[in-house]
């Protein structure tokens, strides 16, 4: 009951932009939650809701940064705990990651929860912020000696410049040597199996799954089958 309680008046308080009740929420679910990921993918969804909401012109700019700061007032309070829940594990140097908000895109809250629990499962994560053109992507990962480059785009109009970084792969002959992972809001499944990504994640604990799944394999990225979430 008051469980689901917390999990409602998170809810509401990201909805309605209020950050002091969400980072008092998120103070009582580090108290007393055996685990975070559930209320933080309830909050990665309501946040998700509120920029369909101003998609579609149902609420306006100020609602939406107040929003984004409740969430981003609730995650600075519960990352601490979801990096030690995470090295719990013990997974260590499992390779690096480049991860980037794609080219027309300054969404950050998604993106950095991904970083968040990649670092956090053993992963090296370079962050290359939000509005990243496909080149520099691609030349960070190479920089880096990244195994992965992630992309999210949280709007449907950066949804191809995700396709953009695997065409370019492709025609610098560099398609092998990167596992390609996409997700956000807009993004499906079937939209990245068009694009010939490697991989795709609904939410920051299917990314570092997915990630796992990738890197103990053993075919090039190009030869990969597509790896999903778990099935719904």
């Amino acid at each position: 009951m008051g469980k689901s309680n917390d999990f409602e008046n998170l809810r509401e308080a990201i909805l309605e932009g209020d950050q002091e009740a969400a980072v008092a929420i998120g103070h009582q679910l580090v108290e007393s939650e055996a685990s975070l990921m559930e209320p933080v993918n309830i909050a990665s969804d309501v946040i998700r809701e509120v920029g369909d909401k101003f998609g579609a012109g149902e609420v306006f700019l100020p609602e939406m940064v107040l929003a984004a700061e409740a969430m981003q007032g609730f995650m600075d309070v519960v990352t601490p705990r979801l990096e030690e829940e995470a090295a719990g594990e013990g997974a260590q140097d499992r390779g690096t990651v480049v991860i980037g908000t794609v080219q027309g895109d300054i969404h950050s809250i998604g993106k950095n929860i991904v970083a968040t629990m990649l670092s956090a499962s053993g992963y090296e994560v370079v962050d290359l912020g939000v509005n990243v053109v496909p080149m520099e992507a691609i030349q960070a990962a190479e920089s880096s000696g990244a195994t992965f480059i992630g992309l999210s785009a949280l709007m449907t109009t950066s949804m191809p410049y995700q396709k953009e970084v695997v065409d370019l792969l492709g025609e610098l002959n560099q398609r092998d040597d990167f596992y390609v992972i996409v997700g956000g809001g807009p993004v499906t499944r079937d939209y990245a199996d068009d694009i010939n990504a490697n991989g795709w994640a609904a939410d920051a604990a299917a990314a570092v799954q997915v990630c796992d799944q990738l890197s103990s394999g053993s075919t090039p990225p190009s030869d990969t089958t597509l790896v999903y979430k778990a099935a719904e």
